[in-house]
């Protein structure tokens, strides 16, 4: 079973260790989130590689690309800092119902109604949600 799936919510990297956070709870393992995005890839049919350079190709875009990592369920995630920022924040866009800034923090509403304060720029989180619709968009059309 991958790592990231529909229930998937969010994946953070937090000190030395990964969190991946689900419906179905809190997993932290000892790994690097590329490693677990790769693998997760690869159980869909592609490399982590791949899948940015596909985003890259097909929004015209170069920084901080969202990923198709399942293209079956169209499961997208975003992140909220480059691939090579020692801190890692990447979020399942489908699993998102809601966004609001709250003072210097976004809170995000999931799929299963939970509520979680994320100290991280608004701006970003809104920038990021809007490419990944555009790619949703994009990709849709070439099927």
């Amino acid at each position: 079973m991958p790592y990231i799936n529909e229930n998937t919510l969010f994946i953070m990297k937090n000190n030395q260790q990964v969190e991946i956070v689900s419906t179905e709870g809190k997993i932290v393992c000892i790994n690097y989130i590329t490693k677990i995005l790769d693998e997760s890839c690869l159980y869909y049919g592609s490399s982590l590689d791949g899948r940015i350079k596909a985003s890259k190709y097909l929004t015209k875009n170069n920084s901080k690309v969202p990923i198709i990592i399942n293209e079956k369920d169209n499961l997208l995630l975003f992140p909220i800092y480059s691939l090579r920022n020692e801190i890692g924040l990447w979020f399942v866009y489908n699993n998102i119902i809601s966004y609001r800034k709250v003072n210097k923090y976004v809170e995000v509403t999931f799929k299963n109604n939970e509520k979680i304060l994320f100290l991280i720029s608004y701006n970003i989180f809104y920038k990021q949600i809007l490419k990944s619709g555009n790619l949703l968009a994009i990709y849709a059309l070439k099927k």
